[in-house]
């Protein structure tokens, strides 16, 4: 379960079995998709494709070394990931190289 921040612990980012990306390495881990456009919520409401609020789940995380930092919760350091590929065409021009997993499809 995520914290009151929506953020999850690494225990529940290992037992989802879903890829995380580490910014310090530059490299997604676990099993990874061929490609896929993945999004934080903020992300995903800033391009103009929201999450449904309830019941859309992530399909990644991302690792914010300062998340919690100040609040005592140095535990909850991984942020939601969610798949917008089928929004590609759309944002491509707008997204950052992190946000991409795999083979980037050329249009």
């Amino acid at each position: 379960m995520p914290n009151a921040q929506g953020r999850f612990n690494r225990q529940e980012v290992l037992e989802s079995g879903l890829p995380y990306f580490i910014p310090r390495t530059g490299q997604w881990n676990g099993k990874t998709y061929p490609f896929a456009v993945l999004l934080s919520k903020s992300r995903c409401k800033e391009l103009g494709v929201p999450i449904m609020e309830h019941g859309e789940q992530p399909s990644a995380f991302l690792y914010a070394a300062n998340a919690g930092s100040g609040t005592g919760d140095n535990q909850h350091r991984y942020y939601a990931l969610y798949d917008r590929t089928d929004a590609y065409a759309e944002i491509k021009d707008k997204l950052h190289p992190r946000e991409i997993m795999g083979k980037q499809i050329s249009n």
